[in-house]
C-alpha cells in the first residue's frame, strides 16, 4: 500500500542516519519490509537495528563496503554443501556454479528478496531465536530437496533452476521440518569461520607484508 511503501521509506532513511556508515544497501529494504508485515513502523525499525548490530545476528557485517561479511557467509555455506551435499557440490563445481551465482541474495536477505512468505516468516521466528545456524539448515534443506533434479542439469539451466524456478517451488513448513534433520552442528560453523578469517588474514599478510589479526578469537555468526 501507498501508507506501506512511505513506512518503508521512512525506515530506511532513518537507519541510513542511524549507521552512516553503513547507510543504505540494497536488500536491506527486503528485511524491513517482511519487519513492517508484522510490526509497527518504529517496531520494526528498531528490530533492524537489533539484527543489524547484536548477536546473534550481526547482520552489519554483510552489508560493510569490502563485502567481508557476505563473502564468509557464502564461503561458510559453501564449505557445508561440500559436507552435507557432497555429491551435488561436486556436480556444481564441475559445471562451473560459484555459490555466489545464486545464493548471495538468499542469505543477505534471509531468503525475505526470493522466497514465498510463508517459507519467509518461518525462517525469521526461528532466526531471531537461534541466529545464523538456522540459516544454514534452511538453506542446505533446500538444496538437498532439489538435489535429484540438480544433478540432471547443465550449467545454463542449473542457474536458471536456482535463480527464477526454485524459489516460487519451496513449501515452507515441509523445508524447515526437513532443516532439522539435517546434521548441522555450530562447531561446523565455527570451523568454516576460522577458516575463512585465517585466508584473509594470509592475504593481507601477503599484500602488507606484515602481521595481520589471526581472526581466530573474533565472534561469528554461527551460534
Amino acid at each position: 500500500t501507498p501508507d506501506g511503501i512511505e513506512a518503508l521509506r521512512r525506515i530506511l532513511y532513518a537507519y541510513s542516519i542511524y549507521d552512516d556508515e553503513i547507510g543504505y544497501c540494497q536488500g536491506m529494504n527486503f528485511i524491513a519490509a517482511m519487519f513492517l508485515t508484522f510490526l509497527p513502523e518504529e517496531e520494526s525499525f528498531w528490530l533492524l537495528v537489533a539484527i543489524m548490530n547484536d548477536d546473534p545476528y550481526s547482520m552489519r557485517e554483510l552489508f560493510t563496503k569490502d563485502m567481508s561479511g557476505s563473502l564468509e557467509t557464502l564461503f561458510v555455506a559453501d564449505r557445508l554443501v561440500r559436507k552435507l551435499l557432497p555429491d551435488l557440490h561436486q556436480h556444481l563445481t564441475n559445471e562451473g556454479i560459484n555459490i555466489s551465482m545464486y545464493a548471495c541474495q538468499w542469505l543477505m536477505t534471509i531468503f525475505s528478496s526470493n522466497f514465498d512468505f510463508d517459507l519467509v516468516s518461518k525462517v525469521w521466528d526461528n532466526f531471531l531465536v537461534e541466529g545464523w545456524k538456522v540459516v544454514y539448515r534452511v538453506f542446505i534443506a533446500i538444496l538437498a530437496e532439489c538435489e535429484e533434479e540438480l544433478l540432471n542439469l547443465p550449467f545454463e539451466h542449473i542457474l536458471t533452476f536456482l535463480r527464477d524456478k526454485l524459489p516460487g517451488k519451496v513449501d515452507g513448513q515441509p523445508i524447515l521440518a526437513a532443516s532439522l534433520e539435517i546434521r548441522l552442528r555450530s562447531k561446523h560453523i565455527r570451523k568454516y569461520t576460522k577458516e575463512f578469517r585465517l585466508m584473509q588474514s594470509g592475504e593481507r599478510l601477503n599484500k602488507k607484508g606484515s602481521p595481520g589479526p589471526s581472526g581466530t578469537n573474533v565472534k561469528h555468526r554461527g551460534n
